[in-house]
């Protein structure tokens, strides 16, 4: 029996042994690394400014919209005086020019509406690459089509403008001449609407005596 006991004890050893050896075997280095940022969106804030227009007549105003001032009674042959306003991106961030809107809110009959008609509009811009007509003919085109000039992708940095003019007319060409637009797509869209190329206008006729129309253009920019 005595010599049975060192043996077992010998085992145990060994079985001692074998189970740290296991615990050492089963250990793994770690480590770890990690970086953050941080995401700031912009704000996209374009406004208008007009020296015709009182407090609106620097882009300090923050004039997000602008009336000008009545024009008429006129001629059955005329053209108004071209309206300047100056846009400017007071954003912090790029401003895109996406599309302008022409629409005339409440023209639905009579002397009204034939001297919606009746009348022509031209609208030009200018930004840093030169000045454009954007678009020329008829009011009832411009009012028609959706949107009424798709701008190329023209931008806007911050703290930069552009401008632009509108004028009306009737019974002669204006200053945007005798094309249509600077832009072969809308060009193609004018033109396809009205189903001819560039016309100069008639003059008036007596339906159109004592109408009265209002025009809003609205100028539309992604950012």
């Amino acid at each position: 029996m005595s010599v049975s006991r060192p043996v077992l004890a010998l085992a145990g050893a060994a079985i001692a042994g074998i189970a740290l050896v296991g615990v050492g075997a089963g250990a793994t280095f770690t480590d770890a690394t990690s970086s953050s940022q941080q995401i700031t969106a912009g704000s996209l804030n374009v406004v208008v400014s007009s020296p015709d227009v009182a407090g609106c007549r620097t882009a300090a105003a923050g004039c997000k919209s602008l009336t000008l001032a009545a024009v008429g009674p006129v001629s059955s042959t005329f053209e108004t005086p071209a309206t300047h306003v100056t846009i400017t991106n007071n954003s912090d961030i790029p401003a895109h020019f996406a599309a302008i809107q022409i629409s005339t809110p409440g023209t639905e009959a009579g002397a009204d509406l034939a001297l919606k008609n009746e009348m022509n509009i031209c609208i030009r811009s200018t930004d840093d690459s030169g000045t454009w007509v954007e678009g020329n003919g008829p009011l009832t085109t411009a009012v028609g089509l959706t949107p009424s000039v798709k701008q190329n992708d023209v931008v806007l940095a911050p703290g930069q403008t552009a401008e632009y003019w509108m004028d009306f007319y009737a019974g002669q060409n204006s200053e945007c001449g005798t094309v249509t637009s600077d832009g072969p797509s809308t060009t193609a869209s004018w033109n396809g609407y009205q189903g001819h190329p560039y016309q100069t206008p008639a003059s008036l006729t007596d339906a159109a005596q004592g109408g009265s129309v209002t025009t809003t253009l609205t100028f539309a920019y992604t950012g």
